[in-house]
């Protein structure tokens, strides 16, 4: 028979224990030190599929590369389809980029999304004549406004890029 009473401070520390780990106390969200040249150009594959019905009178331009990255330390920087994405690489070799075209003038093109995520993981060149590439899923964030109504959606798509 137990009363019950242990089980608040066992949650309390088992609690801290995986804020203390997902705050990078020694896990895995730590950037890396000794970083992967992932640096360059990539042409971008997104994977193919059909848009999500929340996307129904949303214009919904998916990116076409190429994916430009450069870095300094673990800070990554990445231009996809004039979109400026930043974000952390890893000691794991993966990667997560956030960025947003909301409040920036738009040059005539397509619009594309109004905000993207970009997390993979560099994949480095195997062998002779081998390519490093990067690999993961991109999720953009899309919204249209008609007659003072805002619809939003989102898409994901895994890709692939192969540096150039």
């Amino acid at each position: 028979m137990t009363s019950g009473r242990f089980r608040f401070p066992t949650f309390a520390l088992t609690f801290s224990g995986v804020l203390l780990v997902a705050s990078g106390c020694g896990g895995p969200s730590q950037g890396c030190i000794d970083c992967p040249p992932i640096e360059g150009r990539y042409g971008l594959a997104l994977d193919p599929g059909t848009l999500p019905s929340a996307c129904d009178g949303v214009q919904v331009d998916l990116p076409v590369g190429p994916i430009d990255v450069s870095r300094q330390g673990s800070d990554v920087t990445a231009t996809l389809d004039r979109m400026t994405l930043r974000g952390t690489l890893y000691a794991t070799y993966d990667f997560n980029l956030v960025g947003n075209n909301l409040g920036q003038e738009m040059d005539g093109g397509t619009r594309g999304p109004d905000s993207a995520l970009l997390s993979g993981r560099y994949i480095p060149a195997i062998g002779d004549g081998g390519v490093p590439r990067l690999v993961g899923d991109w999720q953009g964030n899309y919204s249209s406004t008609t007659a003072g109504n805002t619809r939003r959606c989102s898409v994901t798509r895994s890709f692939t890029a192969a540096h150039q």
